[in-house]
């Protein structure tokens, strides 16, 4: 049998994972929104100054987008 003081202690461990879990989801999540931003306002700049287009950008963009959009249809249809 646990004490009652030791069993409070392991509750704040467990909650204290919970919120560095949910602080790690959110900063990757802003992350990647940063990461497809600049790699969009690239895109602007090459096609708006330098007149050409970067298909290797057009992809990682698209493919960001994709794997974002199916991550939340995944969760959404798991949960």
């Amino acid at each position: 049998m646990i004490h009652p003081v030791l069993s409070r202690i392991l509750m704040l461990d467990h909650v204290a994972d919970e919120r560095c879990r949910e602080h790690n989801r959110r900063s990757t999540s802003a992350a990647a929104i940063a990461g497809t931003l600049f790699a969009f306002a690239l895109l602007e700049y090459h096609l708006l100054v330098e007149h050409r287009v970067p298909w290797d950008l057009i992809v990682v963009i698209y493919a960001m987008g994709a794997v974002k959009i199916a991550l939340m249809l995944w969760y959404r249809f798991k949960n």
